[in-house]
């Protein structure tokens, strides 16, 4: 499941959890951009990126439980 723009903004306002998940994902993507233009990495930064990688892989993952939630309430009022 893809999160659209509309739902990601809506969700960032009204939901407190999501918001704060939504700003460490926005974190770690800065901080793994970052790295990025570094260009060569040693070892340490190297493991460093992996790590960032994965908590930002359970961010997201807990932002989705969210939102099926969420989805889940919309289509209930309807």
């Amino acid at each position: 499941m893809q999160l659209t723009q509309q739902v990601r903004e809506y969700l960032a306002k009204a939901d407190v959890d999501f918001r704060r998940l939504y700003e460490k994902h926005q974190e770690y993507e800065q901080e793994l951009d970052g790295l990025a233009k570094k260009g060569f990495l040693s070892a340490d930064e190297e493991l460093h990126v992996a790590e960032v990688k994965k908590k930002k892989l359970t961010i997201k993952d807990q932002m989705m439980v969210i939102a099926k939630k969420y989805e889940t309430q919309l289509k209930d009022i309807q």
